[in-house]
């Protein structure tokens, strides 16, 4: 019998250097999968803001098996909800500081409050843009799409001929003018070849053909009899979301799926650009316009790798199919310029590159460009010509507030004035003695849709000099964004009830939404400023109004729209805790006048795990 040794036995293969004390990882295991800085505290300040305190561990997971627990499979409202539970329920862990050998990283500010970080630290801080999400159940992506699919599957995956003749039709009667890339007769003969011999197509395209499904799908009523009758499996019960909701998702997809078995991150094709160009559209209006962002990327370097940028040896009608996605392209940055402003996009002014022509489709053939015979009536592409000045502008004044150049009087009027002048442009081109035209409907709609455009950008001008205890306040700006979030909520309103924006009610299922949100949040936080409303003749009641018919608004959206799901928790919270013009419920005027500029970025609209709920009257919004 072999005696037990006090002296511990050295495992079989351990080696001294086996033994060394590992070294901490230089990010959490959180941060380096989500790609974040960390600070290397435990926990980190990027768990802390994203309350997932508990996950923040410098201990590598890699060689652990993943062991799927009920947790995994918890539907991601709840988790979110239980986010914010953990966040503002249990006290905030000191932090200890930690040393690092890394320049870049900097060390944690005490997260004890907002109002105790610089303003420039604490603006800078807010401007990140939005971490990946954790469900991706819920989150489109080219990395993630499943298994590959055979083209028999694919083809049948599509709506039946009929419902896609109906689809395509949609698309090119209410929504190719707000973004018109496609030249319809080109698409036509594509989509006709297609259906003759469906087994030769080029997966691109069809991925193109997809998102345009996709896209319309989700802009039609479920109960659209014609759709039930074309293709029975939009059917829903009234215990179901709309199915059409779930078709659309699916057949997007369905979309990247094509993109990617026809290998798009190294085979560049014009029908890659196009079909890129469709997709970041359609998730920018139905899903998130974060999720598009990689891919704008994507598409960019394509575009310049195809020189679309550039007038080639080609004929007219190819000529202009890539000025018009060229155009498509810099329209899509105005997303992400006006709701992030975390990247100077000035660049692009820089890339020298030709307009597309301001004709109809039908003025374009092989032999050469006509003019319309009209030249004071709008076309097909003058929506994308005043969207491309908007990039333009929009471009430029986001520089100057997010920017090192600093935004001052001279430069505030001189981009008020710019902003005034498209609208007064707009005014002339799509109204009738500044009154909608009812024999053309669809017009209407184009001109709300750019007044939306003028009026974010107004709140963004202005925001600076909005508010009494700032640095730089000016009574004019603060009148200025009252007038705007108004605006903004009217035509949200518009959008939602007048009959004649029927066909464009999908318009609020995206940023359309984003942008009443902004509104609503810089209303509040201009009534909050003023002593008294009355005071400058403002009606404090038809704002508290207004604001609750904008909540009603986003719960009946909610069932098709995740952001309007998550706008209509946030704006019940301000409806309770702020009160429009009532004073009491704020704790202080720093508090009051740190709202708007809190909420002036879009990654907090849309993750409501960053908002702190605590009922101290004000809206705070976790950072560093």
């Amino acid at each position: 019998m072999t005696g037990v040794n006090s002296t511990p036995t050295k495992p079989a293969g351990e080696t001294p250097r086996s033994r060394r004390k590992k070294r901490k990882a230089i990010s959490c295991e959180e941060c380096r999968r989500s790609k974040l800085r960390c600070d290397r505290q435990q926990p980190c300040g990027a768990c802390k803001r994203r309350g997932r305190d508990a996950a923040c561990s410098f201990e590598s997971q890699s060689t652990v098996g993943h062991v799927s627990t009920n947790s995994d499979r918890t539907p991601a409202h709840s988790r979110l909800s239980n986010a914010v539970i953990t966040t503002v329920g249990s006290p905030s862990t000191p932090s200890t500081q930690t040393a690092t050998s890394n320049p870049g990283v900097q060390p944690d500010v005490p997260s004890s409050g907002i109002n105790q970080l610089p303003p420039d630290t604490h603006w800078e801080a807010v401007l990140e843009r939005p971490t990946p999400g954790y469900d991706t159940h819920e989150t489109l992506s080219l990395l993630s799409i499943g298994p590959r699919m055979a083209l028999q599957e694919i083809i049948d995956s599509l709506p039946p001929k009929p419902c896609c003749d109906y689809l395509v039709s949609t698309f090119f009667k209410n929504i190719s003018a707000l973004f018109p890339i496609l030249h319809g007769p080109t698409f036509l003969k594509q989509y006709t070849t297609f259906m003759q011999q469906p087994y030769d197509v080029d997966l691109a395209w069809l991925a193109l053909l997809f998102s345009i499904c996709s896209l319309v799908i989700n802009t039609l009523d479920a109960n659209d009899p014609r759709l039930v009758y074309i293709w029975p499996q939009s059917v829903s019960t009234p215990t179901q979301a709309p199915s059409t909701v779930s078709a659309s998702h699916r057949l997007l997809r369905t979309a990247m799926t094509c993109l990617s078995q026809d290998h798009f991150f190294i085979r560049h094709k014009f029908s890659t650009f196009e079909a890129l160009l469709m997709v970041i559209y359609n998730l920018s209006h139905n899903e998130s316009v974060d999720q598009g962002w990689a891919l704008l990327g994507m598409a960019l370097n394509i575009g310049i790798a195809l020189r679309c940028n550039v007038d080639q040896n080609l004929s007219p009608v190819e000529t202009q199919r890539r000025r018009r996605c060229w155009a498509g392209l810099l329209t899509l940055h105005t997303y992400q310029g006006i709701l992030f402003r975390d990247v100077d996009m000035t660049y692009l002014l820089n890339i020298k590159a030709s307009l597309p022509a301001d004709v109809n489709d039908y003025n374009i053939t092989d032999e050469g460009i006509s003019q319309p015979p009209n030249v004071d009536k709008p076309t097909q592409m003058s929506v994308m010509m005043a969207k491309v000045r908007i990039f333009q502008l929009s471009t430029q004044i986001c520089s100057h507030i997010s920017g090192p150049l600093k935004l001052d009087q001279r430069l505030l009027r001189e981009f008020d004035t710019s902003i005034a002048e498209e609208q007064a442009k707009w005014d002339t081109t799509w109204m009738v003695d500044g009154s909608p035209n009812i024999l053309e409907t669809n017009s209407f709609a184009y001109w709300c849709v750019l007044q939306t455009y003028a009026h974010h950008l107004y709140l963004l001008l202005h925001r600076p000099f909005h508010h009494s205890k700032g640095p730089s306040f000016l009574p004019a700006s603060r009148n200025k964004c009252i007038a705007s979030s108004a605006a903004l909520m009217s035509l949200h309103r518009q959008f939602y009830e007048a009959p004649l924006l029927r066909n464009y009610i999908w318009l609020l299922n995206g940023v359309t939404s984003l942008k009443a949100l902004h509104a609503a949040v810089a209303l509040n936080s201009c009534l909050q400023d003023i002593p008294s409303a009355a005071d400058i003749g403002y009606d404090v009641e038809s704002s508290r109004l207004e604001l609750d018919k904008l909540v009603l608004r986003m719960e009946a959206l909610s069932e098709r729209s995740n952001i309007c799901l998550k706008a209509h928790r946030i704006l019940r919270h301000l409806q309770v805790q702020s009160g429009i013009g009532n004073h009491s419920t704020a704790n202080s005027d720093v508090q009051i006048e740190q709202i708007f500029e809190d909420w002036t970025d879009i990654r907090e609209w849309t993750d409501a795990g960053l908002v702190n709920w605590n009922m101290d009257g004000a809206f705070h919004i976790f950072t560093d």
